[in-house]
């Protein structure tokens, strides 16, 4: 999600000299030009390589730029809050623009990070399935006497081939047959 800690240096560089170019940008075209939408650049920037409060730190950087750019553009405007309109606006549209591409990264991460749990989920299940097919096909042999399952060269209790070869969790009560006999049986005298 965030940047590696040796790139970061180089990173905020980067936005820094995009967000002076932009400045320059905006400066150069004067008022013939609306330029304010290229301060998108540098909070889209650090908005995917640094965050939330990096990218409202950043928009409103945008934001205080455009107004000094205005302000030593030396365009006269009709009314002195049009500045400060202008500034705000470029503020929200960097702002907005900005957490929006914060939360599509996120959604990218977190659907790559389930994207790599389903894999592994069925990765497991095809070993799951692979191992019942080869139960399934293969001839289960049961002890006539001792009721015990062999599995390759052991002897097991079908306890145990449920819960080693099917993976099945276990628990134990009593059926109605049993209880009934149970309840049949003669009190011993104490």
């Amino acid at each position: 999600m965030h940047i590696a800690p040796k790139s970061r240096p180089a990173m905020a560089m980067a936005i820094f000299l995009s967000l002076t170019l932009m400045a320059m940008l905006d400066y150069v075209t004067g008022q013939e030009l609306v330029f304010s939408c290229a301060y998108l650049l540098p909070v889209c920037l650090t908005a995917w390589w640094f965050g939330r409060p990096p990218t409202v730190a950043m928009a409103v950087i945008s934001g205080v730029v455009a107004l000094l750019v205005d302000e030593f553009d030396g365009y006269d405007y009709s009314n002195h809050a049009i500045e400060y309109w202008n500034a705000f606006a470029c503020f929200l549209i960097s702002l907005v623009a900005g957490l929006v591409l914060h939360r599509l990264k996120e959604t990218l991460i977190g659907r790559k990070l389930a994207n790599e749990e389903l894999r592994i989920a069925l990765a497991k299940l095809e070993a799951s399935t692979a191992e019942i097919r080869k139960l399934q096909s293969g001839l289960q042999i049961v002890c006539a006497w001792t009721k015990r399952i062999k599995v390759d060269d052991q002897w097991v209790t079908p306890e145990e081939f449920l819960s080693n070869q099917l993976h099945l969790h276990l628990s134990h009560g009593i059926s109605p047959e049993a209880y009934g006999a149970f309840e049949s049986e003669p009190a011993e005298p104490a």
